[in-house]
């Protein structure tokens, strides 16, 4: 089985680029990058969306933070029972109004899921990373998780500071 590749033209973001030991390293660093986008913002303007297309950067925190359980949930599953199926992923809601998060549990979550997946990567051993489970159809290995959990959360970074210039 092979890793796949995910790009993404909008962030740049290429998976060939990353290393297994630099996707963890990534993942771990993302409760202070993610401290960081918010800070100095008022509690309003976490909630607002300036750019009617995007979520609110309250919502965008605590989307990553479901990704990041997302990913560690794929991650265990991997490990435990390789080539497991496990049907459909699911599909981000974009609501008409945004969601009222409150932020700092969000950052709190966020946190608690990037330690959680960032120790379990570092401990799986090398032949670990070619575990897989079936989502979608697609067969999604140690590698890709780490990955994407890595795209995923640095995409929406740069989402965070689109809306913050905007506002």
């Amino acid at each position: 089985m092979t890793t796949a590749t995910e790009t993404c033209d909008e962030c740049g973001f290429d998976s060939r680029a990353w290393t297994d030991a630099g996707a963890t390293s990534a993942i771990s660093a993302l409760p202070r990058r993610y401290s960081d986008a918010v800070a100095g913002l008022q509690a309003a303007d976490l909630q607002r969306r300036p750019i009617p297309t995007m979520w609110s950067i309250a919502e965008y925190v605590d989307h990553v933070r479901e990704v990041l359980f997302g990913m560690r949930f794929l991650l265990d599953s991997a490990l435990a029972d390789p080539g497991t199926d496990l049907g459909h992923g699911p599909a981000p809601i974009f609501e008409p109004e945004p969601r009222p998060i409150d932020v700092d549990t969000a950052l709190a979550g966020l946190a608690a899921e990037a330690e959680q997946l960032a120790g379990a990567l570092a401990a799986a051993d090398t032949a670990m990373w070619t575990s897989h489970v079936i989502v979608d159809g697609d067969e999604l290995d140690v590698h890709w998780i780490a990955r994407h959990a890595v795209h995923d959360s640095t995409h929406h970074l740069d989402d965070i500071a689109r809306l913050r210039a905007a506002l």
